[in-house]
């Protein structure tokens, strides 16, 4: 038994001495897709709201061309519904934008889009916002620069879109580098690729920075698809990665991203 136990760790030795690594070249699928890719958000901040159409990436790191020529309007479900078209924009081809208007709440809003003969339709409400909760969260870095620090509060899913601006400090060489924008997702999950995720970029900023805090609501829906789309790209990269995908749609067939309702909340602080 002991020479036939060395007889096969030998044969099996020979056997992997001989096998020869083969370069395998999978073909990428780049064939033509009609699909469009919308990104579209409505919130009760009275401003110019927009909708952006392009097309899918055929190539990694290629431009995305933009789906122009569009009908596109949003339209409320109620007794008298009301009708909010959009205009084109001439400096921006592909992004679609309402007159200043306001989303209100217990309204359900409905996204139509018209381009090359096809509709294509998405409903989303306006789910309420927790509090901000103050101060803003910093820290320093050294004697003379700070970075923001994240920390969950409420019960409800949400996002802070921090707009960080030093432009009128003396440390600002170049006006153009002198403003940051920082987002921290807080969707009440437990995701193992977030808590392993990649190491972000840090946005260090002196004191007289103002920052402007914009809380977002999310909906479960909306909450499926920002969760899908951070696996994608800011979650991508880490100890655990899933399966590529497109995240979660709430549009209808032919049509991927998002149209989402969300109220808002802001806040501005000075950095002292």
């Amino acid at each position: 038994m002991k020479y036939l136990n060395i007889i096969s760790s030998l044969i099996l030795f020979l056997l992997l001495l001989s096998c020869e690594q083969e370069k395998i070249i999978w073909p990428l699928n780049n064939r033509p897709s009609d699909l469009i890719v919308v990104e579209g958000m409505f919130t009760n901040e009275k401003i110019r709201h927009s909708i952006k159409l392009s097309k899918p990436f055929l190539e990694q790191n290629e431009i995305p061309e933009v789906a122009t020529g569009a009908n596109v309007y949003i339209i409320t479900d109620d007794t008298n519904p009301e009708i909010i078209s959009t205009n084109e924009s001439i400096d921006e081809p592909g992004l679609y934008l309402t007159d200043s208007i306001r989303a209100v709440a217990n309204k359900v809003y409905t996204l139509v889009i018209l381009y090359n003969a096809k509709e294509y339709r998405a409903s989303a409400t306006q789910p309420p916002v927790e509090a901000l909760d103050p101060p803003l969260n910093y820290e320093p870095v050294s004697d003379s620069t700070y970075r923001l620090t994240f920390i969950p509060s409420g019960n409800s899913p949400n996002y802070i879109k921090h707009i960080i601006n030093w432009q009128s400090t003396l440390n600002c060489i170049n006006s153009d580098s002198c403003q940051a924008l920082q987002i921290f997702y807080d969707l009440k999950n437990i995701d193992i690729n977030e808590q392993f995720k990649p190491e972000q970029e840090q946005v260090v900023f002196p004191e007289g920075t103002t920052v402007i805090r914009k809380k977002y609501s999310v909906s479960d829906e909306y909450k499926a698809y920002l969760r899908g789309m951070l696996s994608e790209t800011a979650w991508r990269g880490g100890l655990f990665d899933v399966y590529q995908a497109n995240p979660p749609s709430n549009l209808s067939e032919g049509a991927v991203g998002f149209f989402a309702v969300s109220t808002v909340l802001t806040d501005t602080t000075v950095i002292k």
